[in-house]
């Protein structure tokens, strides 16, 4: 179940669609394995990573160009 659902800046290559992104949804997800995070590109709509630490995209340690 989606609890929230905000905006992040930051620089990355989509996987999807191959575009520079500057931001991109983070969805928090709540369920019975515990909290996860959904990085979903804001041009084409596709999964970017889920992983269970915010902080994963944010500081640009996942797929990430600085």
């Amino acid at each position: 179940m989606i609890k929230s659902i905000e905006q992040i800046k930051l620089k990355l290559k989509c996987p999807g669609c191959g575009r520079e992104l500057n931001e991109v949804w983070k969805a928090r997800l709540d369920s019975v394995i515990g909290v996860r995070y959904a990085y979903i590109c804001m041009k084409c709509n596709k999964l970017i990573s889920i992983k269970n630490e915010k902080s994963s995209l944010e500081y640009n340690h996942i797929g990430a160009e600085v």
